[in-house]
């Protein structure tokens, strides 16, 4: 009883998987339905979004959302608790930012820290999860957005608040946190990693080689 008292009394945390390309560089393919060591990216983000203590989680599909649904709905309830939904986007093409809206006004209200990923990452692992969260909890005063960094390129997950939520739910067509960054940079607070977790994804058949051949990890 004591530790689930606490468990409601801490800040709940909400986040958003971005779903929703058409993966046109891959050959028209799903790119979060690759697997690594047998698990698809899709399903490996939403456990090691679980496993960080995540309670709210939305992934935002779109051009592949036929074949993305049914394997969210084959895995069944989240791990550790976490409440899973998923919406789809009806216009993928206006950008991250559409989709990324379509994702924020399916949390609930009220959520005090929102991380936001990408399928397609499939070096993540859960101590980054842990560490970007770590980072937003001791910014400095006036930080509404934290980014993970490596050799000068940002990556994911971002951390942010309900103010980045409301203006970004605000904005119009593909605009959303990038423009938000850009117009803020004040308010922003860059975390730089030593490693390229946080910062690789996969677009092209040659990533998956090069991912392969320089990280030792083989997407099937």
């Amino acid at each position: 009883m004591p530790g689930r008292l606490m468990r409601e009394g801490q800040q709940r945390i909400g986040a958003v998987v971005m779903a929703a390309g058409a993966g046109r560089r891959m050959g028209h393919i799903p790119k979060s339905l690759l697997h690594r060591d047998g698990e698809p990216l899709l399903l490996r983000q939403i456990r090691l979004l679980a496993e960080a203590g995540v309670d709210e989680a939305v992934v935002v599909l779109g051009h592949h959302a036929d074949r993305l649904e049914p394997v969210l709905r084959q895995a069944g309830p989240a791990p550790r608790g976490m409440a899973l939904r998923w919406v789809a986007n009806p216009a993928p093409d206006e950008g991250p930012g559409a989709s990324l809206r379509c994702g924020l006004a399916a949390l609930p209200d009220g959520l005090a820290t929102l991380l936001v990923v990408l399928a397609d990452q499939p070096l993540l692992e859960l101590e980054d999860l842990q560490a970007m969260l770590a980072a937003w909890r001791a910014r400095a005063a006036g930080v509404e957005l934290v980014v993970p960094q490596h050799a000068g390129q940002p990556g994911h997950p971002i951390v942010f608040g309900p103010l980045v939520r409301g203006q970004v739910l605000q904005a119009q067509g593909g605009a959303g946190v990038r423009e938000w960054r850009r117009a803020h940079g004040d308010r922003v607070q860059l975390v730089p990693l030593a490693h390229a977790r946080c910062t690789t994804d996969v677009d092209t058949p040659d990533d998956v080689q090069r991912l392969g051949r320089d990280f030792g990890v083989w997407l099937k």
